[in-house]
């Protein structure tokens, strides 16, 4: 099939799949923001991918972005990393950066520095700063304080910087079943000047997304509602966040790295998986999601890490793409 039947036929069927999503009348059913990491790599993956094409990203974003706004880029950094940094280019109108920044073992001191100043400089294009990345699954030596403390510096920080568009919160992998532990930690931790300081809750969805150590889901609607129930109901309340306190739903990707797992799969699950999320933006106060990712580290490789793309290793798109590219314009903020 040609692009442009592709296109076509993914248009048809984001058509239908937008009756059956909830109008969006007024503020309480506001639409979702959506997004996507426009990179390749992926953690845990090959080191030898081919380089970005700065050209064939702005033309993916344009096309996926389809005149929505705001349109999130997710942007993964380091107390170390380079500033201005490769995401940076890709800002246009509409566009606003999803940040990401990781701890890595600092101090304390050098640790709430290193929040301050990614807030200085990615405060006026970004519309979320996420301290620590899935500390509840892979936990950095003292990462638990590190994600109150980098929460309630960047917090502190937006205010007096007049940033008043940007919310600061923190990264989970989320499944069905609630990890009370690590949230009961965070709450000991931080009390109520922590609770204060949250302003979202990510999740990082991967039902049956092909990583080693987590079995495939049968229901993949029945995995998104309960997992985002589990986060309000089960976890949030534990550090004293109300449903006032959005969920936001990070990353999800689907991994097409066996001759069993095809890019139509990848295109049935995962579409499943956003009707789902959008389904329950209201209930559960979802406020946004990002796909991971645009396109393939290595198109081809046997590992998961480097087949999460939209798009094969050459910017080939796979039908998810004119999918997501259809999702997006039916169903995203305008």
């Amino acid at each position: 099939m040609n692009k442009i039947r592709t296109a076509a036929a993914a248009a048809a069927l984001v058509a239908g799949f937008s009756v059956l999503a909830p109008a969006a009348a007024d503020a309480t059913t506001s639409p979702l923001t959506f997004g996507i990491y426009p990179g390749g790599y992926a953690g845990g993956g090959s080191t030898t991918g081919k380089p970005d094409d700065p050209a064939k990203i702005r033309k993916a974003l344009a096309q996926l972005q389809s005149g929505r706004q705001p349109f999130l880029l997710r942007d993964y950094r380091g107390c170390g990393s380079a500033f201005p940094d490769d995401e940076t280019q890709y800002l246009a109108p509409g566009r606003r950066l999803d940040v990401v920044l990781s701890y890595s073992g600092e101090s304390m001191p050098e640790w709430q520095t290193c929040v301050e100043n990614t807030v200085h400089r990615y405060g006026p294009v970004a519309d979320t700063i996420s301290v620590t990345l899935e500390q509840n699954v892979l936990p950095q030596p003292n990462g638990d304080t590190a994600l109150v403390q980098g929460v309630i510096a960047g917090k502190k920080t937006a205010d007096r910087d007049g940033f008043d568009r940007l919310q600061i919160g923190f990264d989970e992998v989320a499944f069905t079943k609630p990890f009370t532990q690590f949230w009961q930690h965070l709450a000991q931790l931080g009390g109520a000047e922590f609770s204060r300081s949250v302003g979202f809750v990510g999740i990082d969805l991967y039902p049956d997304a092909g990583l080693p150590g987590i079995p495939p889901q049968s229901d993949l609607a029945g995995f998104v509602h309960q997992t985002l129930h589990n986060v309000r109901t089960q976890e949030m309340p534990i550090a004293g966040l109300g449903r006032d306190v959005p969920i936001r739903v990070s990353e999800n990707g689907w991994a097409t790295h066996t001759a069993e797992r095809t890019p139509a799969d990848q295109a049935r699950a995962l579409t499943t998986e956003i009707l789902a999320v959008n389904q329950d933006r209201v209930t559960e106060n979802v406020a946004s999601y990002e796909m991971f990712d645009l396109r393939d580290d290595v198109t081809g490789s046997p590992s998961p890490f480097d087949n999460f793309g939209l798009m094969t290793d050459d910017y080939a798109p796979k039908p998810m793409y004119w999918l997501y590219r259809g999702l997006v314009s039916a169903l995203g903020r305008h």
